[in-house]
């Protein structure tokens, strides 16, 4: 039933959802529109900096503490390139809005699952990612990409952003 419901507001919104993805967030402030293809591009628009990636939901309360860290992290390093995907779909858009605007992270670069087939979007960010939450993708300048299960602490967040401090 739920995904019945999930598909028919999706169908009720197309004409949204069927923009391309630079067209979709008019405005940092916006949501952009998490499709097939758009893992590979988040990663590919990044600068030459390193890059962490996070895939929330409201139904994972370590995902929300998470976010609060991501806050303070972001607030003393504005520069780090961090991106948020929630994984929750177009039904919760407005609660994510509202969320991500009480944790000042609203000016990062935020996506939201927009396909009802959570399945295949998850596939085409990871294989061998079957849903658990919090998960983070962690790509370094150099080195090999790290995924991360579970919430990551503050020293961790700091750590994954040493070689930025560093060269900072």
């Amino acid at each position: 039933m739920k995904r019945f419901l999930v598909l028919l507001f999706a169908i009720s919104i197309l004409p949204a959802v069927t923009l391309p993805n630079s067209v979709q967030a008019s405005s940092p402030t916006d949501l952009k529109l998490f499709d097939v293809g758009s893992f590979e591009k988040i990663v590919k628009e990044k600068d030459k900096k390193d890059h962490l990636v996070i895939l929330w939901s409201f139904d994972c309360p370590p995902c929300i503490k998470e976010l609060k860290k991501v806050s303070v992290l972001n607030q003393q390093y504005p520069e780090y390139q961090l991106t948020l995907i929630n994984t929750d779909g177009l039904e919760e858009q407005a609660r994510v809005k509202t969320l991500l605007e009480k944790y000042n992270l609203l000016t990062l670069d935020n996506w939201i699952f927009s396909d009802a087939d959570e399945e295949k979007l998850r596939y085409d960010i990871d294989a061998r990612w079957f849903g658990d939450l919090p998960r983070s993708y962690f790509f370094p300048i150099k080195g090999k990409v790290k995924r991360l299960r579970g919430a990551l602490t503050s020293a961790e967040l700091l750590e994954l952003f040493q070689p930025t401090l560093i060269n900072k």
